[in-house]
């Protein structure tokens, strides 16, 4: 993993100990290799220290859910604050500009031991613009530029050698995962992502790469003029270096190979496994009276329309609740317009689940409004619980997998009037929701585990085969 994130060591632990990694499987991390490792690096002070010494700076106590905030002062202008967690731990830190104490020039975020492990510098608009990667003895091993949408386009990594600049991020990344990969000799190199694909850029004879597209790689869903995704550059300029790209749906196959020219042979399709629900489980946890939303709240998510068709509906007479589940950017712009259209008695944000079934099995049916999807786990889940979806008919999974009248029903893509009409019908027809019910259930039996793992294993065994045929 080339991820920054304190805590990865503590949940691979979790997921090992919980049976769901292997317990022969090896952790490499790209931030814990070089905050282990010597740096060129001087090691600089933190601002929390010199004002947790005292005078001349003051503080004043706030707290804030389980944990603890001091904010700071000197001379009576903000200076910044500090905030531990319930157990007295250092969380973090935001360092506020002296000469405008309302402007926040950088936040010191800590590892689990309390130590900072990295700084982030915002722009006038409150976005990162360039992060530092601390050791935990102070010194930084690594800098990196932010682009405007978030991706780190430029690092310096701060070895014992000295500094080294890479014009691209990814470049850091490909160098660093190339080293391993001669340590461990052949190897079968799987990546499900774009910020995965700098892997892409290594070619060498003990690998074989496999890479999924798991969404859509157009950026309409439209009849407007075909254009491509930013990210789509980096897979065609190392297509050669790809030995096999997985797809979840035949329709983005045929997209894909028809728009880069891909040789088809190189290509598979592996649907996500539906989740095994047992029939005990459906028929007793249904609520007649529950919809439910499960989606990341954000733009593309249109979960907004949503709201306003479960509002076109008029359910509300129904006494039904359309509950909301997920987190994200777009929740306080949806809780306003939840408020604005009258409807706070009956649709909720509830915030993110890990529960996804079990809100599935509790609710008549679920509504899904993506922008484009490059397949929809949680329509196949939502269906294996026997709640039929209602869906904007978008590729590619939406069009795929919901069949209109057998296990869902699907409209025209943003049309929010019909939209409400779908839901209104869904509510008030026991009869057809029933039926659907029953559509949805035979068609989650068809994204069988074994059926993905049998694919999957196809996939990877082609790899391996080649590889002992070098």
């Amino acid at each position: 993993t080339v991820a920054y994130q304190p805590n990865v060591r503590a949940v691979f632990s979790e997921l090992v100990s919980q049976g769901v990694v292997p317990a022969h499987t090896e952790l490499i991390s790209y931030h814990e290799d070089l905050r282990s490792a010597p740096s060129a690096a001087v090691p600089g002070a933190f601002e929390h220290e010199a004002w947790e010494a005292g005078p001349p700076y003051v503080s004043a106590a706030d707290k804030v859910g389980a944990g603890s905030m001091q904010r700071y002062f000197l001379a009576g202008a903000f200076v910044g604050l500090v905030y531990r967690d319930g157990r007295g731990q250092l969380a973090h830190v935001d360092v506020h500009d002296r000469s405008r104490p309302w402007s926040r020039m950088y936040r010191d975020s800590a590892w689990s031991d309390g130590t900072v492990g990295r700084r982030e510098y915002f722009d006038a608009d409150g976005k990162v613009r360039y992060r530092t990667y601390f050791a935990p003895n102070g010194s930084a091993y690594l800098s990196t530029w932010v682009s405007e949408a978030g991706y780190e386009y430029r690092a310096v990594e701060h070895g014992a050698g000295g500094s080294v600049l890479h014009q691209d991020t990814r470049w850091a990344n490909t160098s660093w995962l190339k080293t391993h990969l001669r340590r461990l000799g052949n190897s079968v190199v799987f990546t499900d992502e774009p910020r995965t694909s700098f892997a892409l850029a290594i070619s060498m004879p003990n690998v074989y790469h496999i890479t999924s597209i798991h969404t859509t790689h157009r950026k309409l869903n439209s009849d407007g003029p075909l254009e491509f995704k930013d990210w789509l550059k980096n897979y065609l300029q190392f297509k050669d270096n790809v030995g096999s790209f997985v797809f979840f749906t035949e329709a983005q196959r045929s997209d894909f190979v028809n728009d880069t020219k891909i040789d088809i042979a190189r290509t598979s399709v592996v649907p996500h496994a539906a989740p095994s629900v047992d029939d005990a489980s459906v028929e007793a946890a249904r609520d007649p009276g529950t919809i439910v939303t499960v989606s990341r709240l954000a733009p593309d998510k249109r979960v907004d329309d949503a709201i306003r068709g479960f509002g076109i509906a008029h359910c509300q007479e129904k006494g039904v609740r359309y509950r909301i589940y997920g987190s994200g950017q777009a929740k306080n712009d949806l809780d306003r317009l939840i408020h604005e259209l009258g409807l706070a008695d009956y649709v909720s944000l509830e915030g993110h689940t890990e529960a996804a079934l079990e809100k599935f099995l509790g609710s008549s049916f679920s509504v899904f409004t993506s922008r484009y999807e490059g397949f929809g786990l949680v329509i196949v889940e939502s269906l294996a619980c026997g709640a039929p979806v209602i869906s904007y008919d978008v590729n590619y999974g939406p069009h795929e997998i919901v069949k209109d009248g057998y296990n869902g029903l699907l409209v025209p893509s943003g049309d929010i009037r019909k939209l409400g009409r779908a839901i209104r019908r869904l509510v008030v027809d026991v009869d057809l929701r029933d039926r659907l019910a029953e559509g949805a259930r035979a068609t989650a039996r068809r994204y069988s585990e074994e059926g993905w793992r049998r694919a999957l294993g196809a996939t990877v065994n082609r790899g391996l085969a080649q590889l002992g045929a070098q």
